[in-house]
């Protein structure tokens, strides 16, 4: 059985907490807390990464952006001085600052520029951060998907043989045939490199009106082509609505022009973006 949010809660010097609500989340568990006096903060047991070195990195990174004046939320340490508590089971837990704020709203242009804007201030002040991000052997750097990629199409014909899927297959060939062909690994390898987020949308994100509030979550960060970031900038805050595959031309013409005023792309970069 896994361990219970008001049990972990223990380890801090909250008065009285609460829980409030389970937040949505995809891969980790989430809940809003309440202590005795209304101050709000967040719950995260870590499921996506359960290497408690990995999670120790991470609120690593996200406190180094906030002593760099980035906007996100703060890490509340346990009464013995710790930022992570280890469950019986070996499950890392953190707690944080709750940040009020909205998700992003596709309708707000404003919104769109003050992400591009932010995710420059981002990679800017992430190349000042000087650790060393733990080895996992299931998150590998991007040049892996390069340079594996004929590895990794190996076993996912053996994962799915027999299965009636070959088309899938022949598709997901065809395309990394494609990939490879246009951007061949010394192209790549020509882009800038820094800490990528990995994951940048608006649900990661809260707004107060056009004002980017804070940027959580940090299970994606590793080193990479930073313009990784600006690619996936443009598909999440250009597209119509959430689900939509259709871009907004003149909205992802937007989102780089802000993101290139507060940070330059090179020649390479902007030849990678769509």
């Amino acid at each position: 059985m896994a361990a219970a949010p008001l049990d972990v809660l223990a380890a801090y010097p909250l008065m009285e907490p609460a829980i409030i609500r389970r937040l949505e989340a995809t891969r980790n568990e989430i809940w809003l807390i309440e202590d005795g006096r209304g101050r709000r903060y967040v719950l995260r047991r870590n499921l996506q990464h359960e290497h408690t070195e990995r999670i120790e990195f991470q609120v690593r990174f996200q406190q180094h952006l906030l002593k760099h004046g980035f906007p996100t939320s703060e890490i509340v340490e346990t009464t013995s001085g710790d930022s992570v508590v280890v469950d019986g089971h070996g499950v890392p837990w953190v707690l944080s600052t709750f940040v009020q704020g909205d998700e992003f709203n596709f309708a707000r242009g404003e919104q769109v520029l003050e992400a591009a804007r932010r995710l420059a201030d981002f990679h800017s002040i992430a190349e000042t951060f000087t650790s060393v991000s733990p080895k996992l052997d299931y998150q590998g750097p991007y040049r892996d998907w390069w340079a594996g990629a004929e590895e990794n199409l190996h076993e996912l014909a053996e994962m799915y043989a027999g299965l009636p899927v070959q088309e899938e297959l022949s598709y997901v060939r065809e395309w990394w045939a494609r990939v490879l062909t246009e951007w061949p690994v010394g192209q790549l390898d020509a882009l800038p490199v820094g800490w990528v987020y990995g994951d940048y949308h608006g649900r990661n994100m809260v707004f107060v009106d056009d004002e980017l509030r804070g940027l959580f979550d940090f299970d994606d960060i590793e080193r990479g082509p930073l313009v990784y970031d600006v690619a996936q900038g443009v598909h999440m805050f250009a597209r119509e609505k959430r689900g939509s595959r259709t871009i907004r031309t003149g909205v992802a013409r937007a989102f780089i022009a802000a993101y290139a005023q507060r940070r330059a792309l090179s020649d390479e970069e902007r030849a990678a973006l769509p």
